[in-house]
């Protein structure tokens, strides 16, 4: 089938009848289109991104990365990343085609489902039918924050036109500790869109790792992704985002995370590329005992520029959460951090945290930082903080004057900075995998 090359309703329709999609699925499609096409792009005006600007980002000039069904060798980079990260499975995508993919037997005798979204739409439609868009969802954001409706642009572009994605279940009283990792390799130059849906029943628990890989260098690219997270009661999920694309991409991250009665999440967003990147990381503590801790990591360079906005959701009574994103900037790059404390009138008992750290390795790089509190139950405890700073340029001068060449004296300035973050990752490859990113961002 040859598909139209601009962005349009029929793109939509081909898309979903390529990916052989059920009805209901193309029905979803077709409403986030009409989303889509209404509303316009947010710009520096639209209060959740007035520190970031997209209006060069080309989201309709680009061919839609599509599936090509050709067999595809795991490149390079991530061959590298199999032999180091230890995982339990695996899958590797190239472009929008899964490549390879790998889940012990013993795993899916316990009924654990790891596939290709597509997939389990075919096997598993009850599942995804009950949870695909449950978390996120376009729909949600239209006539909502402040009657700013433009926010639901680009997650409503993502939801038409994704055309790959992951769908990992873990059934009740399931239980692992070793990751299951996911690896997306992007070659840049197209339009991708991707989502990620994991369903963690009752009393389970699992780790899942999620990386994004491309060359150093590509032409213009636009990634679009969306993961949505739905932990039952009891149930823990520890889940990694690591964003490590070229120059010359655009990667736009939305997630949101449902918890429910003394289920936790441990999160973890690493954003380390890219010419724009943001991500969007939400959890709802939905049921009492809910517990969220969210952790991000980033270093910017050159004229890099990463944008994190972070909203802790508290709706259940006695729920905790805990939001700590540390990050540096050198050359004349710019990062950019917000986060919403957000206490529905019957959270009592909350207790919440927010904590944003930034350094500054040049005098042309720049942090902004707005963390927020909007409290309607009255017995809860709250806080929020943030701070930036340049190099103390005596601890620089001191660790150069013991014979460190000022980029090792900057790695260990760095990695003490983000070590308050690096020490709350259990998973010692993964920590090890960061360290080593941290140094090379430092060295170049």
């Amino acid at each position: 089938m040859e598909l139209t090359s601009t962005l349009s309703r029929d793109l939509v329709l081909q898309v979903s009848s390529l990916l052989n999609e059920p009805d209901w699925l193309r029905a979803k499609r077709l409403l986030a289109w009409e989303t889509f096409a209404r509303l316009p792009y947010p710009t520096t005006r639209t209060e959740e991104w007035k520190y970031t600007d997209i209006t060069e980002v080309p989201f309709e000039e680009l061919s839609l990365e599509l599936p090509t069904g050709k067999p595809s060798a795991i490149p390079q980079a991530v061959q590298e990343r199999l032999a180091q990260a230890q995982l339990s499975g695996y899958a590797v995508f190239v472009g929008a085609d899964l490549v390879h993919a790998l889940l012990p037997e013993e795993y899916r005798q316990r009924g654990v489902i790891f596939c290709s979204l597509h997939e389990a739409l075919a096997q598993h439609p009850r599942l995804v039918e009950e949870n695909l868009f449950k978390a996120v969802n376009w729909s949600d954001l239209v006539g909502t924050q402040q009657n700013r409706p433009e926010n639901a642009k680009i997650p409503a572009l993502n939801a038409a036109l994704f055309t790959h994605g992951v769908f990992l279940y873990i059934p009740k009283n399931v239980e692992f500790s070793k990751p299951i990792g996911v690896f997306k390799y992007l070659e840049g130059g197209k339009l991708s869109g991707s989502r990620t849906l994991i369903v963690g029943d009752v009393n389970s628990q699992a780790v899942y790792i999620e990386e994004y890989i491309s060359p150093s260098k590509v032409a213009a690219s636009v990634n679009t992704s969306s993961t949505e997270i739905i932990v039952g009661n009891g149930a823990k999920v520890r889940h990694a985002h690591i964003q490590l694309l070229g120059q010359g991409f655009y990667h736009f991250h939305r997630q949101r995370a449902h918890l429910q009665r003394d289920a936790a999440l441990n999160d973890l967003v690493v954003n380390m590329g890219a010419t724009i990147s943001r991500a969007e990381v939400q959890s709802e503590m939905l049921g009492p005992g809910s517990s969220s801790e969210m952790l991000g990591l980033y270093f910017t360079s050159g004229n890099e520029h990463v944008d994190h906005y972070t909203l802790q959701h508290h709706v259940a009574d006695h729920a905790h959460s805990d939001v700590l994103y540390k990050g540096a900037a050198k050359d004349q790059s710019r990062t950019v951090y917000a986060g919403l404390i957000k206490v529905g009138v019957g959270a009592q008992k909350t207790d919440a945290y927010q904590t944003n750290r930034n350094l500054l390795l040049s005098e042309d790089a720049r942090s902004d930082s707005v963390p927020q509190l909007e409290i309607g139950a009255n017995d809860v405890k709250c806080s929020h903080g943030s701070s930036t700073a340049p190099v103390e340029p005596g601890e620089l001068f001191y660790l150069m004057s013991r014979g460190l060449p000022r980029h090792m004296a900057q790695q260990i300035l760095v990695k003490g900075h983000m070590t308050d973050v690096l020490t709350r990752i259990p998973i010692e490859p993964l920590r090890q995998h960061i360290e080593r990113i941290i140094e090379e961002k430092v060295r170049v």
